[in-house]
């Protein structure tokens, strides 16, 4: 785990949606932590959640399509270079 997330913040291969993705995810993470421990009036909002979510969902996904056309660019590149 340390050798990822070393991977993914130094180095060559950091994608900006990678990162944002992983500090929202940290942060509905302890959110979540908290609020079983607090008492329910004492929470964020639901808007506030939901938006963060999304924003971590729409990063995850730029992520997985943006890999998938890199190697589908590579791989029409090879083709063209062979013929």
């Amino acid at each position: 785990m340390k050798n990822f997330i070393k991977s993914m913040f130094g180095g060559g291969d950091t994608s900006i949606k990678r990162v944002i993705a992983f500090l929202g995810f940290l942060f509905i993470a302890v959110t979540m932590l908290l609020n079983s421990y607090q008492h329910e009036s004492i929470k964020p909002s639901e808007e506030l959640v939901d938006a963060v979510k999304v924003i971590v969902l729409v990063c995850i996904g730029g992520n997985v399509v943006e890999k998938f056309l890199d190697k589908t660019t590579k791989k029409t590149d090879n083709t063209q270079d062979t013929n």
